[in-house]
């Protein structure tokens, strides 16, 4: 990692003789390092051309800060080698939490949920004239996660009555209102920080449903929310934006959940089959049945359920 080193002590003086740790985050094509000593507090990322949007991390964050949203400080960038320097948002994530007592839990997923509401509140237009929007959630988008989740966690095609409420689902959400969603809103894309709840990873973000976000967070299949839970955070986000104890609002969140979970079982399937990381199948029963679950609480949806627990079987370690 010499040239960025390189890069890092001419832009960020201070940080000259520090030394540099990788860090191991999800399944992009991104590669992360830590600082120590006098690069203390600093990460270091070098992204890959995979993701046309790694590119306007840097812009996204500046947009997000100056409109109230915490998100770590960027110190610089190049875009021609594809270095980006930032604050580093500290080790531990929300999904750390995963085994602390709900008290501790609850209150750091409010200020998460808390920081997704502002996000969610930021201006369209603003972002749409600033350039940090992807392409929205339309038909097509939707169509296409769950076009994923066919190829490569059903491998193969479901019923045709399974295969009209996919689409009718798909049509449905690109009719609803929009806001600036984050787009990959999960456990691990929340640090905690001294109490402090910062996010990363929203360089995808696009005018969308917010529902998705909140699903994506409370649906998460790395981390393990009874009913209860569930209903109660939902339920205070909800309060947040004034929806609380809205029927519109709660199926909003149902459909958004199924799309989340499918996008999911997508992503699990292609990481793992395609990609070699097997350990993302690991997460496969988790998000199938949590999805199945969802589609039992529909008549018409029950069918699905079935095949959705019986790809799942299918995909083994």
């Amino acid at each position: 990692m010499m040239p960025i080193v390189s890069w890092v002590n001419s832009v960020w003086p201070v940080a000259e003789g520090g030394t540099w740790a990788a860090i191991e985050r999800g399944g992009s094509d991104r590669q992360f390092w830590r600082g120590a000593g006098a690069a203390m507090g600093l990460v270091v990322i070098h992204y890959g051309t995979e993701k046309v949007e790694n590119a306007r991390y840097a812009d996204c964050a500046k947009f997000l800060q100056a409109r109230g949203v915490n998100v770590p400080q960027v110190l610089a960038h190049d875009e021609q080698e594809r270095f980006l320097l930032f604050e580093d948002a500290g080790e531990q994530d929300l999904w750390m939490f995963r085994e602390s007592p709900w008290g501790v839990r609850r209150n750091l997923y409010r200020k998460a949920l808390t920081q997704l509401a502002a996000l969610h509140a930021c201006d369209l237009s603003e972002a749409e004239t600033a350039g940090v929007l992807q392409v929205p959630f339309d038909e097509k988008l939707y169509m296409w996660e769950q076009d994923y989740f066919r190829q490569h966690f059903l491998r193969r095609r479901e019923s045709k009555e399974s295969s009209a409420l996919l689409t009718a689902q798909a049509i449905e959400l690109a009719a609803g209102p929009r806001v600036l969603v984050h787009r990959d809103f999960q456990s691990q894309n929340v640090m905690v920080q001294e109490g402090v709840v910062r996010l990363l990873d929203f360089q995808g973000m696009r005018a969308g449903r917010g529902a998705y976000d909140v699903a994506s967070l409370l649906y998460d299949p790395y981390v393990n929310l009874t009913s209860a839970e569930r209903k109660e955070l939902g339920n205070f986000y909800a309060g947040l934006t004034g929806h609380h104890e809205n029927a519109t609002w709660q199926k909003e969140f149902r459909t958004c959940a199924r799309q989340r979970l499918m996008q999911a079982l997508g992503a699990y399937g292609f990481l793992g089959h395609v990609k070699g990381r097997r350990n993302f199948l690991s997460y496969i029963p988790i998000a199938a049945e949590r999805f199945a679950v969802l589609c039992e609480e529909e008549p018409a949806w029950r069918p699905l359920a079935s095949e959705v627990r019986q790809a799942a079987s299918t995909h083994s370690l």
